[in-house]
This record gives C-alpha cells, sequence and structure tokens, in this order.
C-alpha cells in the first residue's frame, strides 16, 4: 500500500497543508488546517492509498500526528483539561 503525505506547516497568516497536489489556503488555527487535511485526505481515498498527516518537528523532522490531532473532541475541546 502506498502513504501519500499530506504535511501541515506554518506560514506567516497562519497554517497549511501541503499534499500531492500543492498547498491549500491559509487556516488562521492549527486545529482548522488539520480538519481541512483531514477532509481533503478523506475525499482522496483510494485503495491503493494511505494518507499520513505529518508535521515537523524542532529538529526539522517530519513526525505524523494522526494521535495528536485525534485529541481533539468535535466540540472543539481536548477532553485532557485544555492542554493538547
Amino acid at each position: 500500500m502506498t502513504e501519500v503525505y499530506c504535511d501541515i506547516i506554518p506560514q506567516a497568516s497562519g497554517w497549511c497543508f501541503l499534499s500531492e497536489e500543492g498547498q491549500s489556503a491559509v487556516y488562521p488555527s492549527y486545529r482548522l488546517a488539520v480538519e481541512a487535511a483531514r477532509e481533503y485526505s478523506a475525499s482522496k481515498v483510494s485503495i491503493r492509498k494511505v494518507t499520513v498527516l505529518r508535521q515537523q518537528d524542532l529538529r526539522g523532522r517530519m513526525q505524523e500526528i494522526a494521535g495528536i490531532a485525534q485529541a481533539w473532541g468535535p466540540d472543539g475541546t481536548t477532553g485532557m483539561g485544555g492542554r493538547a
């Protein structure tokens, strides 16, 4: 199975994601960019491809963020006392 990467990156005015089709619009928050990337990847579902959401860590390495993004509930809270 082929992995397709969708990278969440900071911009001067917010956050965007990079996919195989290019750069998305800029979103005012990290959370909105992750939600948009998830919706984008869901619309591109393929039998042979799996989309992996990633973000860059402080050392420049790309890290998968599925666990981090799943911490947000549908109401916008983390369920962790306000901590993500």
